[in-house]
């Protein structure tokens, strides 16, 4: 019965800090969507942006690189803890 009652509060502590953790990155994908500098949704498109801009608005595409990297960063959160939306 105890052992009942543990589980039940470790699943119950499981499924709230899921909850803030889905909470949280989603907040950041929207952040990031909003931002001056635009997020490249893949990496084809960070290539094509650095390819046609011929070296010039360096710290742009290095602002979108790091972007873009943050969103890999969450998606890999994601995928890992099961939160895939």
């Amino acid at each position: 019965m105890q052992q009942y009652r543990f589980l039940k509060i470790v699943t119950q502590v499981k499924i709230k800090y899921m909850e803030e953790l889905k909470k949280f990155i989603e907040g950041q994908r929207v952040v990031l969507n909003r931002g001056l500098v635009a997020t490249p949704d893949n990496r084809e498109n960070l290539e094509s942006f650095a390819k046609a801009n011929h070296g010039s608005m360096d710290i742009l595409l290095m602002q979108m690189a790091i972007q873009f990297g943050y969103k890999m960063a969450l998606e890999d959160v994601e995928e890992t803890v099961g939160l895939q939306s």
